[in-house]
């Protein structure tokens, strides 16, 4: 039975029992109602009509449906609903409060070639699944249940005391299990609720979290992808435990994940425990980027010889702490600077990463005129170690001041320092008052301002006009509009040399 079937056996039952209201009417009340719900587009007719059905004194729920309805049919508030569809998959069953106590219930997502939603088993019918050897791709009949609208407009069908269940044979009209999976590009904005396959193409670690909203438990960010679509899926609690950097590059059927917006206004995933994740067999292998090649703004695939480890910094970003440390990083034929975050930098430290090759998924590639930045990300994943040195040597090539553009990291300049030191105290939006001390230096391409700021003054406080020096590992701002200063940092280290 089809949703305009279902409409029409209810409009002839209200013109049963009232004989004396015609058809024309009924259905401009109908319409009518319409305007007013606040109800998902999906379920606005049936809510008028039942509305409307209410007003006139009819209990629609008592009327007897007979056939079988197709899944994409259902609405909520029916009754004696009698379907059939394939099992897509099986939840975790859970424990509820109710008046008699705890109870459990077993949850299930079924489909037809109309649509799927959401089976639940109460009480007794709890056990029904295993009971009857029911498995994902089996095709069931229910029979007698009851419907719900669930979760963000999805259908729940309630199998209670008066319903039951049981295993039939395949049938050629309900689609494939995997059918209902749909892929990463066929998602939009409009979705809600949906089941995808996809490849993991990045795994982050585990974090445990307590807020007043989702109580305790852990978080796990990983990515999904589909040729160079990706998309990333957040596992909640128990799902967080299923996923590991072993399962990197393994087909994975996610079904009934939330599909939001997230900060960047791209598609986001998350997986909670209205639905599961099951992973399937490995399909590949990374294929990995050479840094003269990468894309501002892009994730890529790295391996990388770790040349230098700077010391770990903590920050404010948006009122948020975080760590972070700067390292310099090869391919064998170019080189990079490497900013790592939170527990990336763990694991670097861990393996005592400093003089091998880490091959690193999902890295944040930017660029500052020739020279490659790039930063770790929530799903920035470590899946291999080659150990032992390279032969490949830390950078040791100076830029000229007329090369220097604003964001630049980690870099070397030389020149004569041409202006005495200025030291002075500088007060904060904060209110903090910190010491800041400034001089220029120049070459033959141009001069700029050298600025250090609190403990990291002292290493150019000394210096005096006409004086050689070469500043390494400094960082370049730009200070007002067209104005450029190198920043001597933590890690900024001041030579002296001689001038010819």
């Amino acid at each position: 039975m089809s949703r305009e079937e279902l409409i029409q056996r209810y409009i002839e039952a209200i013109l049963e029992k009232k004989r004396d209201m015609s058809r024309e009417e009924l259905i401009r009340r109908i319409e009518e109602k319409k305007k007013h719900a606040r109800v998902s587009e999906a379920y606005r007719e049936v809510w008028a009509v039942f509305s409307v059905a209410n007003e006139l004194g009819i209990r629609l729920e008592e009327v007897s449906l007979e056939k079988e309805i197709k899944i994409g049919s259902i609405v909520s508030g029916l009754t004696s609903v009698s379907t059939r569809g394939r099992v897509i998959a099986i939840l975790e069953p859970k424990e509820v409060e109710s008046a008699d106590g705890r109870i459990l219930i077993t949850r299930a997502i079924i489909g037809d070639s109309s649509g799927w939603g959401y089976l639940y088993l109460w009480r007794e019918k709890a056990n029904l699944l295993r009971e009857l050897g029911i498995n994902v791709g089996d095709v069931v009949r229910v029979v007698r249940a009851y419907s719900k609208e669930g979760r963000l407009g999805t259908i729940e069908i309630h199998l209670g005391n008066a319903g039951s269940m049981s295993k039939i044979e395949d049938s050629p009209d309900i689609p494939a299990r995997e059918a209902f999976f749909k892929k990463l590009g066929e998602l939009s904005h409009d979705d809600n609720v949906v089941n995808v396959k996809a490849v993991i193409a990045g795994v982050s670690e585990a974090k445990k979290f307590s807020d007043p909203i989702r109580g305790e438990g852990t978080v796990r960010r990983i990515v999904l992808a589909d040729g160079d679509l990706r998309m990333p899926l957040t596992l909640w609690h128990e799902h967080s435990t299923k996923v590991t950097e072993k399962d990197v590059f393994s087909t994975v059927l996610v079904a009934g994940a939330r599909v939001r917006r997230g900060l960047s206004g791209s598609l986001e995933l998350e997986l909670n425990s209205m639905g599961c994740l099951e992973i399937l067999s490995k399909t590949g292998e990374a294929e990995y980027s050479a840094l003269s090649k990468v894309e501002s703004g892009k994730l890529v695939n790295l391996k990388l010889h770790v040349l230098k480890m700077f010391k770990e910094n903590v920050i404010s970003l948006g009122g948020r702490v975080r760590r972070m440390m700067d390292t310099i990083v090869s391919d064998g034929e170019s080189y990079a600077v490497l900013t790592c975050w939170g527990s990336i930098i763990d694991r670097l430290k861990q393996l005592e990463a400093e003089g091998k090759k880490i091959a690193f998924l999902n890295v944040l590639t930017r660029s500052r005129g020739k020279q490659i930045l790039l930063s770790t990300t929530s799903s920035t994943t470590i899946i291999g170690v080659e150990e032992g040195f390279s032969n490949v040597k830390v950078p040791e090539e100076t830029r000229r001041i007329n090369e220097l553009e604003p964001g630049m990291r980690k870099i070397h300049v030389e020149g004569v320092v041409s202006t005495s030191p200025e030291e002075q105290e500088v007060v904060l939006a904060s209110g903090e008052k910190i010491r800041a001390c400034r001089l220029n230096i120049m070459d033959d391409t141009g001069m700029v301002e050298v600025v250090a700021w609190r403990e990291n003054t002292s290493k150019i406080l000394g210096l005096r006009p006409g004086m050689g020096l070469r500043i390494k590992w400094c960082n370049v701002r730009e200070r007002g509009i067209g104005r450029l200063c190198v920043e001597v940092t933590g890690d900024s280290e001041v030579e002296m040399m001689n001038i010819g």
